[in-house]
Formats: structure tokens, C-alpha cells, sequence
């Protein structure tokens, strides 16, 4: 294993300031070291789709959504925890590449429906194989007791996090 960088970070903060609890900023600090390569490393892994990672969002959740693979924008905005405007932008590039198309809503005038279109599902499909597979290979040092109990405090943690924020 290589250095432990957020261990000899952590002691050199609680040396700096002794007040701060260490297993908070450790838990933090890991989790934040460990978004910076998975995001480094899936992103990496659409490149050959030509998608980031948060046009993947939106063609997962559309795919998701099941036969005709449809969504309002509210929908994906309230799905994928984003802005409107960052969920119409991905729809507007997306819809560009010709992996999804917009129709009006028969039930609301006011809206529109996103939809994947044929090569959009084969798109997503491709994309979500390579993805899912990445997710695989980046966990694959945890057995899946580790990853079961990882994900079991991670969920606790993050209820905890997405409650306080609701108030």
C-alpha cells in the first residue's frame, strides 16, 4: 500500500489544532480522496461513449425509467439532484448527439418529455456495462463483507447528512 496521505494529514491537523476530532476529519478526508479517483476513474470510462459523467445520469435515469424510456425534466432534475438548468444543458447536448429527443407532453402543454432515441439505448447499454464494470474493478480490494458493511455506513452517514439538510 502506498503512503497513507490523509493519515499523516489528519495528525499533522490535530497537531496544528488539537481541538478537532480526528476520526471526523478522517472519515471526511477519505471519502473526499476517494471521490477524486472514482470520479477520475469512471469519467475515464466514458470517454469511448462520448459522455461525461453527468450525461450518463441522465441517460441511466432515462433507461431506468423503462419502455419508451421517457422523463419529464422535473423528473430527471428531482432524479439526478441537480439544477434545472444543469439538467436542461445535459439535454441539450445529448439531444445534439442524437441520443435523446424532446416531445410535448400530451398530459401538460406546458412540459416536455425527454425520450431516449434507438441509438441513445444502445448508447447507455454500452456505456453502462463498461461503467458497472469499473465500479466492479475499483472495489474489488474489499471483500463483499467490507463493501456490504461500507455501504451500509456510508447509507447511515448519508441519511444523517441529506436530513439535516432538509431542515
Amino acid at each position: 500500500m502506498s503512503e497513507d496521505i490523509v493519515g499523516t494529514r489528519v495528525e499533522e491537523v490535530c497537531q496544528a489544532w488539537p481541538e478537532h476530532e480526528a476520526s471526523s476529519l478522517e472519515v471526511v478526508l477519505r471519502i473526499l480522496r476517494a471521490y477524486h479517483f472514482l470520479d477520475r476513474e469512471l469519467g475515464r470510462g466514458l470517454l469511448d461513449y462520448g459522455v461525461n459523467p453527468g450525461e450518463f445520469g441522465v441517460l441511466v435515469e432515462l433507461r431506468l425509467a423503462g419502455p419508451p424510456y421517457r422523463l419529464t425534466p422535473t423528473q430527471l432534475h428531482n432524479r439526478l439532484l441537480v439544477t434545472s438548468g444543469g439538467v436542461t444543458g445535459r439535454i441539450d447536448k445529448l439531444q445534439r448527439r442524437g441520443l435523446v429527443c424532446r416531445w410535448p407532453d400530451p398530459e401538460d402543454r406546458r412540459s416536455m418529455l425527454v425520450e431516449l432515441t434507438e441509438s441513445g439505448l444502445e448508447h447507455i447499454e454500452g456505456a453502462s456495462h463498461t461503467q458497472y464494470g469499473n465500479m466492479a474493478r475499483l472495489t474489488e480490494g474489499l471483500t463483499s463483507e467490507d463493501r456490504e458493511c461500507l455501504a451500509g455506513l456510508l447509507r447511515k452517514l448519508l441519511f444523517d447528512i441529506e436530513s439535516s439538510a432538509a431542515q
